[in-house]
């Protein structure tokens, strides 16, 4: 969710159009794909009832940012990212519920991926000229919680060797990442802002999926069906 309304915050700027499309297409795509598969998976009626708003949500998201982008749509498409974002999160709680501590790790490796789009977000509406005190605070407080949340997959117990690799490689994409938040290049911020964003998500998704064969090996195939769930969720959609 957070990642489509970026996408649509860059279009509104015309920051890299086509990229921006493509973002939002693919964005769009892996949500669609995301709720169709939770909706195979045999949920508990709690979690079936939160699924059902989740795509409700969906929709009316895709409505928001479908046609020519508008700058008078930004704030209304900012409220239902944001809104898809809260019960998504009330989804991933009650299926984090239903397995074994260890999909923590899996939860904060992948929500690593929903606050590097949130960071991006929050900067594209700034330049927009949306709500820039707000959301000035917003992107500090979700930058802060980046940061932790990298240290405690640096500290994890669960490691190997393709893990330390990427964390290496995440915390160097950090460091232009926030360079670029920073408008350190004015001239390029925008730019920088959309292609780093981009670079680091990669790198986040890719580390979600090795915590996730990594617990498999682990745990066994038995104690990883109690954690697929967690991992299921893209909240970066």
């Amino acid at each position: 969710s957070q990642r489509i309304a970026k996408a649509y915050t860059q279009l509104v700027l015309e920051v890299l159009p086509d990229k921006s499309r493509e973002v939002l297409a693919t964005a769009q795509r892996i949500v669609k794909g995301n709720l169709v598969e939770l909706g195979r998976a045999g949920l508990s009626d709690e979690a079936a009832a939160l699924l059902q708003v989740c795509v409700g949500d969906a929709e009316r998201l895709f409505g928001l940012v479908g046609g020519a982008p508008e700058a008078s749509r930004l704030a209304t498409v900012n409220k239902a990212a944001d809104q898809m974002l809260a019960n998504a999160d009330r989804l991933t709680a009650a299926l984090e519920g239903r397995g074994k501590s260890s999909a923590r790790i899996i939860n904060i490796a992948g929500r690593q991926r929903m606050l590097s789009q949130r960071m991006a977000k929050s900067f594209m509406l700034i330049e927009a000229g949306q709500d820039p005190a707000n959301l000035s605070r917003q992107l500090d407080t979700v930058r802060s919680e980046f940061v932790l949340a990298l240290d405690a997959l640096e500290a994890a117990p669960v490691s190997t060797p393709a893990i330390k690799q990427d964390l290496m490689l995440a915390r160097t994409q950090w460091m232009f990442y926030q360079g670029a938040l920073d408008g350190k290049d004015k001239q390029n911020a925008r730019r920088d802002v959309a292609t780093t964003s981009e670079r680091i998500l990669e790198v986040m998704d890719n580390l979600t999926g090795l915590y996730d064969a990594a617990l498999r090996e682990l745990l066994g195939s038995v104690a990883h069906n109690d954690t697929r769930y967690a991992g299921l969720l893209n909240p970066a959609g």
